[in-house]
C-alpha cells in the first residue's frame, strides 16, 4: 500500500474571506474546512473596543478555542467571568455555556478553531442577516442562526426548565 502525500495550504496574512458581523466585529476565515475534510475550521476576529459579544450560549455539536492575539477579551461561564489577555488560551468544549466581550478602550484580537468545522457557515449566515437589516442583527435572526448550528442561548434554556 502506498501513501499519497497531501499538500500544504498557506493563508498569507491578510488573504482569506472576511465577514463582517455588524458593530465593527470583523472575522477573516483561514480555514472553512475545506483543506481539513471539515475537521478543523479557524477565525482571526477582530473586536473593537467596547464591544459586547454575543448572548451567554452552548453548542451541542462542536468545540471552540480561543487564543487572545492582542488586547484584553471578557469570558464568561454562567456567572463566572474571565479577562483574558495576551497569551491566554480558552478552551469550550461541547454544551458549556459561553460568552465574550470586549469591555476595554483597546481593539481585541483573537485566533478561533471550531472542530468539526460546518460552524464557519454560522458566521456566513449571520453576515447574510446583518446585511439585510441595515448592519444590525436581530434578536430573532440571532436566535434562528444559532437554531441552524446546534447552538442554544442559556437563557431560553432557562425559560424552558421553569
Amino acid at each position: 500500500m502506498s501513501l499519497q502525500a497531501a499538500s500544504v495550504d498557506v493563508v498569507t496574512y491578510n488573504t482569506g474571506e472576511v465577514i463582517q458581523l455588524g458593530g465593527g466585529i470583523v472575522l477573516r476565515i483561514l480555514e472553512d474546512g475545506s483543506h481539513t475534510d471539515n475537521r478543523l475550521g479557524a477565525v482571526h476576529t477582530t473586536i473593537p473596543p467596547h464591544t459586547p459579544g454575543p448572548p451567554q450560549h452552548l453548542h451541542q455539536m462542536h468545540d471552540e478555542t480561543f487564543l487572545i492575539l492582542s488586547g484584553s477579551v471578557r469570558f464568561t461561564t454562567g456567572t463566572t467571568a474571565y479577562d483574558t489577555r495576551t497569551g491566554d488560551y480558552i478552551i469550550v468544549p461541547p454544551l458549556a455555556p459561553h460568552t465574550f466581550a470586549n469591555e476595554t478602550a483597546e481593539e481585541a484580537t483573537m485566533y478561533s478553531t471550531f472542530t468539526p468545522a460546518f460552524y464557519i457557515n454560522y458566521f456566513r449566515l449571520l453576515q447574510e442577516m446583518v446585511a439585510k437589516n441595515g448592519g444590525k442583527l436581530r434578536k430573532e435572526d440571532g436566535l434562528e442562526a444559532m437554531g441552524r448550528y446546534a447552538t442554544l442561548q442559556t437563557e431560553m434554556m432557562a425559560a424552558k426548565e421553569v
